[in-house]
């Protein structure tokens, strides 16, 4: 316990060490005392303008906010407190009877109590224009005050974290300028929505989260931004913004475009942050250029970690329906350019076209000082034929600290190359790391001639153990894929190449020595597209695990 500690923290920087202990310093004294910190944050509140949604640069702002919450909005749900929240519905009865600190099967984990503390139905619910629908905003809002406020100090873990803050701040003021957009004229939802914001915007400046960094602080500086461009001049509490928001983009995107998190997920909601915060048009001289390219690197780097199917790979922590599809955000697939296309400071190489991919993960687990979202898939692949998943990924089930999420973030959990009984990283918790390996790529012309398009990577996560692979991925497209694992030393447990693939497809045996062989054909075709000489038939079902050392 004390080395797994020590492994973990060593990688802090004092930057995050000192706005932790402060942080949680805060924490203590408005849990001591209570009456106290709120004072100071009605006072901090009171300092700063009431937003107005009828400015230009927030219904700018607004725009990219509804990306996030476009699609049918089922009022009829709401209106009976039935919410669905990452996968499970919850039946509260009414919006007055939510119980927005309960349990939500999630232990210990707020991840379900903050989603829902974020209020993300307001913004569709607003942005129709419609009384109705704006009384039903309302009262969601009232039932969150009328649980929530006063502010103590368990809330701040969970529905008055800043995360959750930034997040309600920004929807509320999304959705009260797309209402206003919309032709509608709710004049007392509207200033209770902004008075609202105006009190996260307190509580965020208070209490931004420099000691997790990246889309944390992000998400922070993005939400106080938003209340800047609804304010008309921005507030001098807010004013460090013009230096803050470029060192948190820079830290976030990477060079080639990735996400230094290396979550898909997490990469499709930076563009989002960075599309707001570039629609806010706040200090255009210094902000303007360096978002206006982060931007574009993004969107490139987006599509190389994108499906034929138009989602994103599940590498890391990343789940389908976290975020807009990566269709909606850059385009259809069938734009993405064929052949092989790298991020080499990230580690993601994908290989393939509009119809057939695998996607290669031989980069680190993430920034060493915040690991948070980091899996075992080192080496790992995820494959599509024909437009359809064929080796996936399990994706993430929970974010609660015990055995579904360690098994989550665990080699088996993945499709890289694993050693029976032994991990290549040592998560812990929610969100901790402590040993951890990497993986990179191996370029050279060595292995040039093999396959049409190919790549490769090592990685350390077993030289605790006396053991390194590397992994050599090969795609004949419209035809097959080959993948060898090389192993080097001596296993206790071992060596496993496995790979999940969805239980409907059903695999055929081809032996190549065969004089009447003939390759199998795949269902999963598109009309458009010759059959693809595949050996499967594709529907969609839960992984199954195969085993196998090379795979065609």
């Amino acid at each position: 316990m004390i080395g797994r500690t020590y492994r973990t923290i060593r990688h802090l920087t004092p930057e995050q060490i000192a706005a932790r202990a402060m942080r949680r310093g805060r924490r203590a004294l408005f849990g001591l005392f209570p009456d106290a910190g709120r004072r100071h944050l009605a006072e901090r509140a009171g300092r700063l303008p009431l937003p107005d949604p009828a400015l230009p640069l927030l219904a700018r702002a607004a725009e990219p906010v509804a990306a996030l919450h476009r699609g049918f909005v089922d009022r009829a749900a709401i209106a009976a407190g039935r919410f669905t929240l990452l996968g499970h519905t919850f039946d509260f009865g009414s919006p007055e009877s939510i119980d927005w600190r309960g349990d939500f099967d999630e232990g210990s984990n707020p991840l379900r109590r903050m989603t829902l503390a974020y209020l993300g139905d307001a913004v569709a619910l607003m942005a129709t224009g419609r009384a109705e629908d704006a009384a039903l905003a309302l009262r969601l809002l009232q039932s969150f005050e009328d649980a929530n406020l006063p502010l103590a100090a368990p809330l701040l873990r969970d529905v008055w974290h800043a995360y959750a803050a930034s997040h309600r701040l920004i929807n509320l003021l999304a959705g009260a300028a797309l209402h206003l957009k919309a032709g509608g004229a709710a004049a007392d939802a509207l200033r209770r929505m902004c008075e609202h914001a105006r009190l996260c915007a307190a509580l965020v400046l208070a209490d931004r989260e420099r000691d997790l960094g990246y889309n944390h602080l992000l998400k922070n500086d993005v939400a106080l931004a938003v209340f800047a461009a609804g304010c008309g001049t921005v507030p001098p509490d807010m004013r460090f913004l013009r230096a803050s928001v470029p060192r948190a983009v820079a830290r976030c995107v990477l060079a080639d475009g990735g996400h230094a998190e290396r979550s898909p997920m997490y990469h499709a909601l930076g563009l989002i942050d960075l599309r707001i915060l570039a629609a806010t048009g706040l200090w255009r001289e210094a902000w303007q250029p360096a978002l206006d390219e982060a931007i574009a690197r993004m969107e490139e780097a987006l599509s190389v970690v994108t499906h034929p199917d138009g989602e994103i790979a599940l590498f890391n922590d990343s789940w389908r329906g976290g975020a807009p599809s990566s269709a909606e955000l850059i385009g259809a697939p069938d734009r993405i350019p064929p052949g092989v296309r790298r991020l080499p400071v990230t580690g993601y190489v994908r290989l393939g076209g509009a119809y057939d991919a695998a996607l290669f993960d031989c980069g680190p687990v993430g920034p060493d000082e915040n690991p948070a979202h980091a899996h075992a898939d080192f080496l790992a692949v995820e494959v599509s034929v024909a437009g359809r998943r064929f080796i996936v990924d399990t994706g993430v089930p929970t974010y609660t600290a015990g055995p579904e999420r360690d098994a989550s973030r665990s080699a088996g959990a993945h499709n890289g190359p694993r050693v029976a009984g032994a991990e290549p990283m040592e998560p812990w918790a929610s969100f901790r790391v402590g040993r951890r390996g990497a993986a990179w790529e191996l370029r050279g012309q060595t292995l040039d001639g093999v396959a049409p398009m190919w790549c490769a990577g090592a990685q350390s996560g077993y030289q605790h153990r006396g053991i390194t692979v590397a992994r050599y991925v090969g795609l004949y497209p419209n035809q097959g894929m080959l993948i060898c694992d090389v192993w080097r030393g001596r296993a206790d447990g071992p060596e496993e190449s496995r790979f999940l693939v969805p239980a409907s497809w059903t695999p055929a045996t081809w032996k190549t020595g065969s004089p009447n062989a003939q390759r199998p054909s795949c269902s999963a075709t598109r009309p458009t597209q010759p059959a693809p000489s595949w050996t499967a038939r594709a529907s969609r079902q839960s992984p199954r695990s195969s085993n196998a050392t090379t795979s065609t």
